[in-house]
This record gives C-alpha cells, structure tokens and sequence, in this order.
C-alpha cells in the first residue's frame, strides 16, 4: 500500500502504556471464561478475526456489543497503573500505519456520507495491551480487534496483526487495513441505525436464525470495508499490485467454515455468526468492484425489507452539518425525537430531579451559543463523577424542544430499545 506520508487521524487513543487488573466479575469481567460456552450454545457474536487458542476456537471479535447482546457495561473498578511505554520501530510504524489507515477511512466516508445528505461522525480507535475497558465491558486482547457501539470505538492490541501473518497466513499490509475497515463498517451500521434494528430483529428467533441475521451484519461489514478500498485507490492511488489479493486472502482466512474446520475438523453452518469464507470474500468484491454503499443490502437480498439498506438511507435523519446546526434548526422548528450527537462546554450544574426515574443534570452551551439542559437518567447508567463548569463534554443521545433550548436525554441503553443506546463522554470516559 501506498501510505507513508499521508495524513494521520486525530482520532487515535493510546492507552498501551496502561495496565489494568485482571477482569472480575464486574463490568464485563470474565468474558474470556465464557466465550467457550458462548461458542458451544449460543455461537459468537462478534467479527471473527483470527483464532487464538481458547478451547481449540478461540475469537477476534468486530463488534462487542453483538457479542454482549447489545448490553453497554457500566465502567468497571479495575485499578489502572502506568507504565512507561516500550515501543520497537516496527511496533511504532504499525502505530503509524493504522493511523493513516484511519484517516483514510474518514476522508472516504466523510464524502459518502455527504452524497446522501448526511454528516459523517468520526469513530475513535483505542491502542491498547492485554486488556482494556470499554463501555461494552471489559476485553482482553484475546478476543482481538472489536468495536464497541456504546461509546462508538474500535479496539485494537497491535499484538493481533502476529497472529494474522503467522496463524492464518495472510500477511501483507492491506490485509492489515482490511481488519480496520470492517470495524470502520460496524461503525457505518451503528450510524445508520442498522446494528440496533438487528438486534432488535432477533428478539424472540431461535438461536439458528438469529445467527443467519449475525451473518448478515458481518458480511455487511465486509462490503463495506470493500467501498472504501474502492475509494481509496480511486480517490488516492492508495493499492500497489498485490493489496486486493492480500484483502480476499484474509477474507477467505477468517470464514466460519475456515475457522471451525482448523479448530475442530468439522464445520457447522447453523452456528455459523460470521459467514463461510465464499461469501466473505464475495460480498468485499461486491463493495470493491462497485464502490456503492448500496451494493452492501445484504438484508435486502435475504428477504429481510426491513433491515434493508435502501430503505435505511431513505429514511435516515439528514444532519445539517454540525450539533450547533442540528440543534438550532430543532430548536427553531420546536422539534423533539432529534437523535444527535456533538461536543459543548458544561455552563452549570443543576440538582440531581429525584422525582421518578433520578436524573444528573447540568446545562451545557453550544458552538452557537444555545444552552441545553442534559437529564442523565443514573438509574441506567452510571452518574458522571467531578463534572466542572467549564470543562467540554461529548454527548448523544435525544433532543426534546422546550422554549428555554430544550433537553438531551436517553444518554445510556434504553432498556426496552425504544431509542438508540446514548451516551456521556467526559475526560476520556464513556457513561452509559
């Protein structure tokens, strides 16, 4: 790939010189001991990556939140030390690579967004060792590179790109770009509202169906991540002879069939989540060759209208182009049910309303100037710890009109799924 020299994202996280205990039973604690079982009864929720050795099968997941049914974790108590960071050149140009890795990913996605009407939001990317907290729980490097919808992050231990070359046999730097690029595609479906509607979809279905729907949502990743390799080289010359083979080699790599038949010797399609590797590698091409969001409507080609990404795209909220704009146009038209998400700086600290459901509250001003009261419900999620006037805070959730600017709220995990999962980040931390 054609990528030194090019811009970085700002949008890098790096906690690797942080060490955190050991998970417990808390804040997504023992995941790792459950995955066997979840394998076994349920099948795995998650981007399956690579294998590593938990029972014979172990996972690298893509989206967290799938695996954990969609359940943001509260922020755990695991003490978190410090330690100086010890970084080999090759550890720091991958450091490089995936940050201009990431930074194409948003120039790509940022101009289709914008054919359709829409505003791009930048995903963040962690760097971490070992283990790490999120706010979908807490996740040791095993499991591998995941996203997370709660807090809107991809999660990734550089250490995972070893076992890509040397396990699965699919060096080569583009194949590294591919794993960031179907997680780049998860965050696409949490925008669009597309990963919540699955989820919702698969209330009540036996677990067979629900995997087919899992499958579905992957491959639709995998499409997507093949659109923006298209725009890549179009827009930038970015692939050398060779990269597209090295994505269709790690496509077909990490297949349902391909990773069962290495751990197990047998091959179980109705356990499949993640798709065969026939269809992983069919459904890259399809975004590779065409470049179109809309060649990625694997629901629709199932059957599954309702999920399907032509009707998700017309019907999808058209931000106008930042929070501030959103906001004042809501604002100004007294319209409520207005899904956003932006940054403003706190301007004061309210009571908690303990009548009913309990609230933390504060005002916080926007870009424009226009203040808007936030009402956390903290019997959902946890209460935001030191908030200070003056401080800035990232936040999405719903907007209510009322005459004095009107109020964000349902920043955590709707229970009952009527609204999309909201959150609260404030000085690094995510609160859901």
């Amino acid at each position: 790939m054609r990528w030194r020299g090019n811009r970085r994202s700002n949008n890098i996280e790096d906690r690797r010189s942080q060490r955190l205990g050991r998970m417990g039973a808390g804040g997504g604690g023992g995941l790792l001991r459950l995955l066997p079982l979840v394998f076994r009864f349920l099948g795995f929720k998650g981007t399956a990556i690579v294998a590593v050795g938990i029972i014979g099968y172990g996972l690298i997941t893509g989206n967290l939140g799938s695996l954990l049914g969609g359940a943001p974790q509260s922020v755990g108590s695991a003490g978190i030390q410090t330690a100086p960071l010890a970084e080999s050149a090759e550890e720091k140009e991958l450091v490089e690579f995936v940050s201009v890795v990431l930074a194409d990913t948003e120039d790509t996605w940022h101009s289709l967004f914008k054919q359709q009407g829409m505003r791009y939001q930048e995903p963040r990317l962690v760097l971490f060792r070992d283990r790490v907290q999120s706010a979908c729980g807490m996740a040791e490097s095993a499991i591998g590179p995941f996203y997370c919808p709660g807090d809107q992050q991809v999660y990734i231990d550089l250490g995972f790109y070893d076992d890509l070359r040397q396990r699965f046999r699919a060096p080569g730097d583009f194949a590294q770009a591919y794993v960031i690029a179907h997680e780049v595609g998860h965050h696409i479906q949490t925008l669009l509202g597309i990963s919540p509607k699955m989820r919702e979809a698969q209330r009540g279905l036996s677990q067979t169906e629900a995997n087919k729907l899992s499958v579905l949502l992957e491959l639709q990743a995998d499409c997507l991540s093949g659109v923006w390799a298209n725009h890549a080289d179009r827009a930038r010359q970015l692939l050398e002879q060779g990269d597209v083979e090295e994505g269709l080699r790690a496509a077909s790599a990490i297949g349902d069939d391909a990773l069962q038949r290495q751990a197990t010797g047998q091959v179980r399609p109705d356990t499949f989540t993640h798709g065969s590797s026939a269809q992983r590698v069919q459904w890259f091409k399809a975004g590779l060759n065409s470049g179109e969001i809309t060649a990625c409507d694997t629901f629709r080609e199932a059957g599954l209208h309702r999920l399907s990404l032509q009707q998700v795209l017309a019907s999808a909220p058209v931000p106008v182009d930042t929070a501030s704009d959103i906001l004042a146009a809501a604002f100004k038209a007294r319209r409520s049910d207005v899904q956003v998400q932006g940054e403003a700086e706190i301007v004061r600290l309210l009571s908690d309303d303990n009548e009913g459901s309990r609230h933390q509250r504060f005002i916080m001003r926007l870009a424009n100037g226009q203040q808007i009261l936030v009402a956390h419900n903290i019997d959902l999620a946890p209460r935001v710890p030191d908030l200070e006037v003056g401080e800035r805070i990232a936040f999405y959730g719903e907007y209510e009109w009322n005459d004095k600017g009107g109020v964000i709220h349902w920043t955590h995990d709707d229970p009952r799924k009527r609204h999309p999962d909201g959150w609260l980040r404030y000085r690094g931390v995510t609160y859901q």
